[in-house]
C-alpha cells in the first residue's frame, strides 16, 4: 500500500519542481504595451502552465477506473452527450436520474467527443482554474508550495467528486476577488462555480467576510460570526429545517441516508483537520495574518471550514462543504508564510507545512478513499 500511495507523491513532486520552473519563467517574462489582464495572456498562461503541469493532468486523463465515481460518470456521459439541449433540461428539472447534473457539466460531456477527452478536458480546466487562482499572487507567494497544497488536499478528492473539484477552483477565484473587495466578481465566481455543482450556492453568504471600510462593521461582524461558530451545534437543526424546503437542494434530504439527524456521541476528530493547520500560524504569525486586509479575509474562509464540517455530522451529503474553508489554505497558507521576514522561521514553518500535508495525503488515502484512488490503474497498462 506504501507503493501504492508513493506513485502519487512521486508525481507530485516532480510537478513541484516543475512548478518552480514555471514560476521563475512567469515572474521574468513580459509583453511589451500588453496588459497583464489581456484574456489572451490569461489563456497563455494557462496553456504554458498546463504543459509544465502535464505529470499531474496526465495521471487524471490517463485513469481507469481509479476513482469510486469512475464508472457513474462514464454512465452519465454515455447517456448525456447524445441528449438535446431541450432534452437534458426537461429531464433535469425532472430530477431524472444521469441527467441531474448541472448545466456547465453537462456543456462538458456534450462537446466532448469521447469519455476519455472528457477526462482530459476536466484535468486541464481543473489546473487552469488553479493557475489563474495563483497568478495575481506570482510575486508574492511560492507557486510550488501552492501547489503542493492543492494536491495533497485536493487531487486525490477530485479522482472521486470531479465536478466539485473544478466547483472548489472557481470559488478559488471568487475568494481572491472577495480578498480584493470586488464583491460582484465574487459572486459571479460563486454562480459560475454552482454550474458545476449547485452546493456552491451556499458560499454567497461568504461574501459577508469581506474586510470593510468601517472598522466597528468589521469587529461586529467578527464578533458574530465567531459567536455563530461556537453556537453552530444548537443552530443547525433550525438552519436545516430552512435549508431543506429550498428546491434546489431537495435532492440532499429525500435519500434516507443523507437525511438531517440529530448529532450524537460528538466526535472531536474533525477538528484534527483543522487545529494542526491553523494553530501555528496564530501562534507564530498573528501579526502576518492580521496586518493587511487581504489576509484577514482568507483567514475568515479558513475558519469558516469549522462550521462546514460540523454540517457533515448532520448530513452525510454536507461532508463535502467542508473543502468551502479548506481550499483557500491554498492561497493563505503560502501568503503568510511569504510575509515572514525571519528566514528560520520561514523554513521551520515551510518543513512543518511540507509533513503535515504529505502525512495528510497518506491519511486521506488510507482512511477516506475506501480504496477507490489505490492503486492507481491507468488506460495504458490494460
Amino acid at each position: 500500500m506504501i507503493l501504492d500511495i508513493s506513485v502519487y507523491l512521486a508525481v507530485f513532486a516532480v510537478c513541484i519542481i516543475t512548478a518552480s520552473t514555471y514560476q521563475k519563467v512567469v515572474r521574468g517574462t513580459r509583453i511589451k504595451g500588453v496588459p497583464i489582464d489581456n484574456r489572451h495572456v490569461k489563456a497563455l498562461y494557462c496553456l504554458f502552465g498546463c504543459v509544465f503541469l502535464f505529470p499531474v493532468i496526465a495521471m487524471y486523463g490517463l485513469r481507469y477506473g481509479t476513482g469510486a465515481d469512475y464508472f457513474n460518470y462514464e454512465r452519465i456521459f454515455n447517456t448525456i452527450h447524445v441528449a438535446s439541449l431541450g432534452e437534458y433540461w426537461e429531464l433535469h428539472n425532472r430530477l431524472v436520474g444521469d441527467f441531474n447534473v448541472e448545466p456547465a457539466y453537462y456543456l462538458l460531456n456534450r462537446i466532448s467527443p469521447n469519455y476519455r477527452a472528457l477526462l482530459w478536458a476536466m484535468g486541464v480546466l481543473q489546473f487552469s482554474l488553479f493557475l489563474l487562482a495563483v497568478r495575481n499572487y506570482s510575486r508574492k507567494i511560492a507557486i510550488p508550495f501552492a501547489l503542493f497544497i492543492y494536491l495533497s488536499t485536493q487531487f486525490l478528492y477530485s479522482m472521486n467528486q470531479t465536478r466539485f473539484s473544478i466547483a472548489l477552483c472557481f470559488l478559488l477565484l471568487g475568494y481572491h476577488a472577495l480578498a480584493y473587495d470586488k464583491p460582484w466578481r465574487f459572486v459571479l465566481f460563486v454562480l459560475a462555480a454552482a454550474l458545476f455543482h449547485k452546493l456552491v450556492l451556499f458560499c454567497l453568504l461568504l461574501a459577508f467576510l469581506k474586510e470593510y471600510k468601517n472598522k466597528q462593521i468589521n469587529r461586529i461582524r467578527d464578533a458574530v460570526l465567531y459567536i455563530s461558530i461556537i453556537l453552530f451545534p444548537a443552530l443547525s437543526k433550525y438552519l436545516f429545517l430552512i435549508v431543506e424546503k429550498i428546491p434546489i437542494f431537495e435532492r440532499y434530504f429525500l435519500v434516507a441516508r443523507y437525511a438531517a439527524s440529530e448529532m450524537t456521541g460528538w466526535n472531536w476528530k474533525w477538528l484534527m483537520h483543522i487545529i494542526p493547520v491553523l494553530l501555528p500560524l496564530l501562534i507564530f504569525c498573528r501579526k502576518e495574518i492580521f496586518d493587511q486586509k487581504d489576509t484577514k479575509t482568507y483567514f475568515r474562509f479558513c475558519i469558516m471550514e469549522v462550521p462546514f464540517r460540523m454540517l457533515g455530522l448532520l448530513n452525510t451529503r454536507y461532508t463535502r462543504a467542508a473543502r468551502f474553508g479548506q481550499i483557500a489554505q491554498v492561497i493563505f497558507i503560502p501568503l503568510i508564510i511569504s510575509k515572514i521576514t525571519d528566514k528560520r522561521k520561514r523554513r521551520v514553518l515551510y518543513a512543518y507545512y511540507i509533513i503535515w500535508y504529505v502525512f495528510y495525503t497518506v491519511y486521506y488515502a488510507f482512511t477516506y478513499s475506501e480504496g477507490a484512488i489505490l492503486p492507481y490503474v491507468w488506460v495504458l497498462s490494460l
